[in-house]
């Protein structure tokens, strides 16, 4: 049985139908009425309500009436006029279809039901426009496919599909809703056979889709004189009508609110909907409904239609983007939309992807009322104008950068690639620095070894909880007694400040050492200087760039043209960088070699060391498994039941380990909501004091609200205050509070360091801040975000789950603790989820089948795309910045390319008398020939072998190797 539409936030919901006739019926048979004026059609198809869509006429007729026995067997995938089966299994098992429901505002449906006969049918013809628009960008961009080939593994593009269209225009509560389902059948065309369909590209995309519907609903709305403002969640409503009308005309919203709050993920509403829906029975007739319409519109003050007409011929606000003054402009100037989308996505990604570039553009379209041929015809003109650069060369293009970012990209490639060895450690003070740590671990003094070779370039990959803070002071050591000097970044005040404490060293936020040497501060680090990058895993191109740049600046001319030495040390596997791209594994694949701490140091319990070790390894849902396995995971059902269990844990966990605990937690609302059910146990513990003080503090949404204050609050900001030498993410604890005569706010904070700042609370602001001037940015710090708490270790951990989950989070949150750990997850979601699955999604899903949902989020690993990986051949892109150069003709013969590393081998020892390191350059060779998402199993296979051949010393210049491999290419 399908689920109906679930309200007016969420446009386009997917519902799979069930099995044969008997699924149809469902949308043919039902006796109960909805209230529709004028026509009281049944719920799906009476009469001739419901029309067919359609490319061609191969199956059914494009805009001809759904007949009743018609759509009952093609539901079935029986042929209606010979009774034959149209594909493999037609009958009662065949699958009939997918229901996609797509859902108009609730300021068009109020409207819809304000409007005379005349005004109505220019509403109707609107929305059934803007589905007919939806269903053709859903065939264009190929999101349905038929399956071919032995096991339906191949997929193409079928020559037509056939959709069922019933348009609806109320609730079950007898609220204006207007909703049209098309139901997509399972069959399509594919020249003259008739196939099943795969939707998975559908289900993948569906908010792309309800955003294109939207876009095509906003244009036609705009051209009848409608005016639009956005309504959160990348909605949008009419102008015009106010929210108390919004709010009246809503029932089956707030019941659903009421059932499951506010911020329910999508499962978990289908569920509450399914739970609190009432019979059909019972909705008014016509007469009922017109006469109760009436009287609920004149309550108001306001008559719908002159409210919408009037805000249309408002003169509209030309609204341009707040731009933060920075080293980073927006990608693509101007404000249209999209260069708007692609300029915030570019601001976290280096790649643009087809889905995220579309969705991102539509949903600005619609807020201007632009058309879905306005998106593709903009894309198209900043492709001819090279502002959006494809990487791919499909017809269709899937992922785009700008010049810009690819230029960035190459130019950190190349100043990796050519940088050269030299000596900057002496071998004597190496080895007395690892003689004053005699606790190293073989693993770690091999390590720094590596970080003092003749390496320009070293990489220090540490996993969480290996030792890296030991590695580094012994590193740090060895430069000190070799008189260099030593110079610390991280990618955030946080990290710095954590990274000077501990290895004794200067050590500043990226973002103020690209300041200050921009503007003269800071003198451009010369070749006897090591930098180390600290959280490498963190930082975008553009900074680790600019880092590289300010070292190769600072080359000293000579012999040696000795510059900069840098240690690049981080974890891949934890959270990612901020800014676009990836940039350790860049320069990852350049360098070649790196040093791996593995064994991990941390955790007291053998099976916790176990689980961090293969989380560390990619592997985080067998982690988060292992935890499982022995207990530590709570299924908890309901968020308030959830967040009292993980309160409870961290009380638990205090008694055990004193007030050393992490709540570790993804989404800010769960943190805040944690942050106030800890505080009043703190308050009965006594370690929070006096009367609550009430101040407005802007949290880590960037939202202002209320906020409390008492003796004993434990703080973070979430800005830098140079004016009291506060970093963002700085924590410290109230010791005074109070009031001034003139009713102002003050407290006394305790930081970190031990230094008491006092001062008015309207005085903790960033002075530069543009937005929610005068409230400062600060949350409580007792539970907060794997964000904040990566790099931080404590006694004991309770990681909170109430959303989504991915692999980065579970790896982060999991590997802070030395004792102990619990995860406390909210399965409502989840059950949710699962039931969408089951054929009775009444009945509550198995613990078993949720807890494998969580570990399938536990197992999503995104890794953000660089622009070389996309390169057609790597070599000329780090040289000159070229996606697609001329490619040489012939076959890669990879038996001769591996005899030309051994050739290569020979050649380097010959030179210099030391052994190569030569796989990872193969590797890159090889593959700008054959792309690693392209090259078949038996070569990489090839390369792992070529790998553990060779020696992991050092490597021999760039020239020679393209040289051999060349020629030996050519042959």
């Amino acid at each position: 049985m399908p689920l109906p539409t679930r309200g007016h936030e969420v446009t386009a919901t997917l519902h799979a139908l069930g099995c044969g006739r008997s699924a149809g019926a469902y949308y043919t048979d039902d006796p109960n009425r909805e209230a529709r004026p004028r026509t009281r059609d049944n719920y799906y198809s009476q009469g001739g309500s419901g029309t067919w869509w359609s490319r061609g006429s191969t199956i059914v007729r494009n805009g001809a009436p759904v007949d009743t026995e018609t759509f009952r067997d093609l539901c079935a995938g029986v042929d209606p006029r010979t009774g034959k089966p149209l594909v493999r299994g037609a009958g009662q098992q065949h699958r009939a279809g997918w229901d996609i429901t797509f859902s108009t505002p609730k300021t068009f449906g109020i409207l819809w039901a304000a409007g005379t006969p005349q005004q109505r049918a220019v509403l109707e013809r609107i929305q059934q426009e803007a589905v007919d628009q939806a269903l053709q960008f859903m065939v264009s961009e190929r999101l349905v496919e038929v399956r071919l080939g032995a096991g339906g593994r191949s997929r193409e593009a079928p020559a037509d599909i056939s959709v069922a269209k019933f348009p609806h225009f109320t609730s079950r509560e007898g609220d204006p809703a207007c909703h049209t389902h098309s139901v997509l059948l399972n069959l399509a065309s594919h020249g003259k056979r008739v196939l099943t369909v795969e939707p998975k590209r559908t289900y993948r995309w569906q908010l792309v889709l309800g955003s294109a519907f939207r876009t095509a609903l906003a244009q036609k709305l705009c051209e009848i004189g409608c005016a639009l403002r956005p309504a959160g969640r990348d909605q949008f409503e009419i102008a015009g009508i106010p929210e108390a009308m919004i709010k009246h005309f809503s029932r089956r919203s707030q019941q659903i609110k009421a059932c499951v709050g506010n911020d329910a993920s999508a499962a978990e509403k289908e569920i509450a909907n399914l739970s609190t829906r009432r019979s059909k029975v019972t909705v008014p007739t016509e007469m009922e409904l017109e006469e109760r319409w009436k009287r609920e519109f004149a309550t108001f003050d306001i008559d719908p239609w002159t409210a919408v007409l009037e805000a249309g011929r408002a003169p509209r606000l030309q609204q341009s983007p707040e731009i933060t003054p920075d080293f980073d402009p927006p990608e693509i100037p101007g404000i249209t939309c999209v260069a708007t989308a692609a300029s915030t996505l570019l601001r976290t990604e280096s790649v643009l992807t087809r889905k995220a570039l579309l969705h991102r553009s539509f949903v600005e379209a619609a807020l201007h009322g632009h058309s879905i041929e306005t998106v593709y015809n903009e894309i198209a003109n900043l492709e001819a104008a090279e502002k959006l650069v494809r990487l791919d060369q499909s017809q269709a293009g899937q992922h785009w950068t700008t010049p810009a970012i690819a230029a960035e990209e190459a130019k950190l490639l190349r100043l990796v690639a050519q940088r050269v060895p030299g000596s900057w450690f002496k071998s004597e003070a190496v080895e007395a620095a690892l003689s004053a740590a005699p606790r190293l671990s073989e693993e770690q003094r091999q390590a720094i070894r590596l970080a003092a070779s003749t390496d320009p370039v070293c990489l220090l990959e540490a996993g969480a909880g290996t030792g890296k803070t030991t590695l580094i002071k012994g590193a740090v050591d060895a430069a000190r007694r070799s008189d260099l000097k030593v110079i610390g970044l991280a990618p955030s005040w946080v990290a710095a400040d954590e990274l000077s404490c501990s290895a004794g060293i200067e050590a500043v936020a990226i973002a103020r050492f690209r300041h200050e040497l921009a503007s003269g501060q800071r003198s451009i680090p010369d070749a006897n200087t090591v930098i180390i990058v600290d959280e490498a895993g963190m930082v975008g191109t553009r900074d680790m760039a600019a880092i590289f740049e300010a070292a190769t600046i600072g080359s000293s001319p000579g012999e040696l043209n000795r510059s900069p030495k840098i240690l690049l040390s981080g974890d891949r596997r934890q959270l990612a960088s901020v800014g676009g791209g990836s940039a350790m594994k860049a320069v990852s694949d350049i360098i070649g070699r790196k040093a791996t701490l593995s064994r991990v140091l941390r955790q007291s319990v053998d099976w916790q060391r176990a689980a961090s070790v293969v989380m560390a390894q990619g592997d985080s849902q067998a982690g988060l498994r292992t935890y499982a396995e022995h207990g530590s995971l709570d299924l908890i059902a309901g968020r308030k039941a959830a967040l009292e269990r993980a309160i409870e844990a961290w009380q638990e966990f205090r008694r055990s380990h004193g007030d050393d605990v992490l709540i570790v937690t993804r989404r800010n609302r769960d943190a805040v909501a944690l942050n106030l059910i800890a505080r009043d146990i703190l308050r009965q513990d006594g370690q929070i004091r006096g009367d609550d003080l009430r101040v407005r503090a802007v949290d880590r949404d960037d939202v202002p609200g209320p906020f409390l204050l008492a003796i004993g609050d434990k703080l973070r900001f979430g800005e830098t205050l140079r004016q009291h030498g506060i970093r963002n993410g700085t924590r410290g604890t109230i010791e005074k509070c109070w009031r001034s005569g003139d009713g102002f706010a003050h407290i006394g904070i305790r930081l970190e360091d031990g230094r008491l700042i006092q001062g008015p609370w309207s005085g903790f602001v960033d002075q530069r801040r543009r937005r929610n001037s005068g409230v400062p940015k600060v949350v409580h710090a007792i539970a907060g975000s794997a964000y904040s708490a990566q790099g931080r270790t404590a006694s004991a951990t309770v990681h909170y789950i109430g959303s989504a989950t991915d692999a980065r989070e579970t790896y982060v949150a999991l590997t802070r603790h030395r004792h102990d750990a619990r995860i406390v997850v909210e399965s409502q979601r989840l059950d949710a989820a699962c039931r969408g699955h089951q054929a009775d999604p009444r009945n509550p899903a198995a613990r078993s089948a949720m807890l494998e949902r969580l570990f399938d989020e536990a197992g999503r690993y995104h890794e953000k795309a660089n622009v070389v990986d996309f390169a057609a051949d790597r070599l000329e892109f780090i040289e000159k910045g070229a996606l697609w150069g001329p490619k040489s003709k012939g076959i890669l013969n990879i038996l001769a390319a591996f005899n030309t590393s051994r050739r290569l081998e020979e050649v380097a020892c010959s030179v210099s008398g030391r052994a190569h390191d030569l796989a990872a350059y193969l590797r890159q060779f090889v593959t700008s020939f054959l792309p690693d998402r392209k090259m078949p199993a038996s070569v990489r296979s090839i390369l792992t072998k070529v790998q553990s051949y060779a020696h992991r010393q050092s490597k021999p210049k760039l020239h020679l190797q393209k040289r051999f491999v060349a020629y030996e290419y050519e042959r």
